[in-house]
C-alpha cells in the first residue's frame, strides 16, 4: 500500500480539515432532524444544522493541535506504554477544551435558564457530549497514527543528467548540476546559487526539487534545497532543528520536518552499506 501525497498548500490542508467536519455536521443534523420528525417532534432544519455546525466548528479548530500532539507523541515517545499514557492524559484535556471553547464562543447564542453562564454551559455540554467527544478524539488520534504508520511512496529518482534546464528572464539556460550550491525559494520563483552567481528562475522550489536527482540534492527547509556534497557542518540548535554550513560559507536552517533528508549525514550508520566487490 502507498500513502497518498499530502496537500502542499494551506488551502489544501484547510480543506482536509473543514470538508470532513462539515460532512459530519450535515450527517448529524440530518439524523437529528429525521429522528425528531419520526417521533412526532418535528424540528426546524436550519437551527438544527446551525447547532451541529457550531459543535463541529470547535472540533475543526481543535484538529490541528490534537493532530500535532499525536504526531509529537508518535515521533518522540518510544515506549508503547508511555505513548498510551500520553494519549490518556490528552483525552480529558481535549474533551474539556471542546466544551470550554463552545461555551466561550456560542454561549450568547445558546444560553438558557439552565446555562446562565459560560461555565454552566460548559459543564452541561461536558456531561451531555462526553461519549461523542471521546469517540471523535479517538478517531482523530487513530487517523493520525494510521497516517504516520502508512507505508511511504519511495521518491523516484530523476533521470541521471549532468545539467538542468531552467528558464530565467525569458531565456532557457542549462546549469551544470555540480556547480549548484543551494537553491532558495523566492515566492512563486526560486533562486539558484551556483558558481558564485545567483539566478532567479521562473519555477517554484517544490517543482524544481522534483526534477533534481534525490541522491545529490535534499530539501532542508520549505525555503531551501541544498547539494548534499556541499555540506561542511551540521550544528543542532534544539527541538530537532539545526544550522547547515556549506563549504562556501553559507549558513542555512535545517527544519525538523526535513531532518530525515539528511539522515545519512546526521547518523552515518543509517546510510546504506556499500556493495561488496
Amino acid at each position: 500500500m502507498i500513502r497518498r501525497r499530502a496537500p502542499a498548500t494551506r488551502i489544501g490542508w484547510s480543506a482536509v480539515i473543514l470538508v470532513p467536519w462539515s460532512l459530519v455536521a450535515l450527517a448529524q443534523a440530518g439524523q437529528g432532524y429525521f429522528v425528531a420528525a419520526y417521533r412526532g417532534h418535528a424540528q426546524d432544519w436550519w437551527p438544527t444544522l446551525g447547532y451541529a455546525a457550531a459543535i463541529y466548528s470547535i472540533w475543526a479548530l481543535l484538529s490541528w493541535p490534537i493532530v500535532g500532539a499525536a504526531l509529537a507523541i508518535e515521533r518522540r515517545i518510544k515506549p508503547w506504554w508511555a505513548r498510551i499514557a500520553a494519549y490518556l492524559l490528552l483525552w480529558p484535556a481535549t474533551v474539556y477544551a471542546h466544551v470550554l471553547l463552545f461555551g466561550l464562543v456560542y454561549w450568547p447564542v445558546y444560553r438558557s435558564a439552565r446555562a446562565a453562564t459560560r461555565g454552566e454551559m460548559a459543564d452541561i455540554m461536558f456531561v451531555r457530549n462526553f461519549d461523542t467527544n471521546t469517540m471523535l478524539y479517538l478517531a482523530l488520534v487513530a487517523g493520525t497514527i494510521v497516517w504516520v504508520c502508512w507505508p511511504r511512496r519511495p521518491r523516484e529518482a530523476a533521470p541521471r543528467t549532468d545539467a538542468i534546464e531552467i528558464r530565467s528572464r525569458g531565456r532557457l539556460t542549462r546549469i551544470p548540476l555540480d556547480t549548484i550550491d543551494w537553491i532558495g525559494a523566492a515566492g512563486d520563483y526560486a533562486e539558484i546559487h551556483a558558481a558564485g552567481r545567483t539566478m532567479l528562475i521562473e519555477e517554484s522550489l517544490a517543482s524544481l526539487a522534483e526534477r533534481l536527482p534525490a541522491a545529490e540534492f535534499a530539501r532542508i527547509h520549505r525555503g531551501a534545497l541544498i547539494r548534499i556534497d556541499r555540506v561542511r557542518e551540521i550544528a543542532p540548535i534544539g527541538r530537532g532543528d539545526a544550522h547547515v554550513r556549506l563549504i562556501g560559507g553559507e549558513q542555512l536552517r535545517l527544519s525538523r520536518r526535513f531532518r530525515d533528508n539528511l539522515a545519512a549525514l546526521l547518523d552515518p550508520r543509517s546510510a546504506p552499506a556499500e556493495p561488496a566487490e
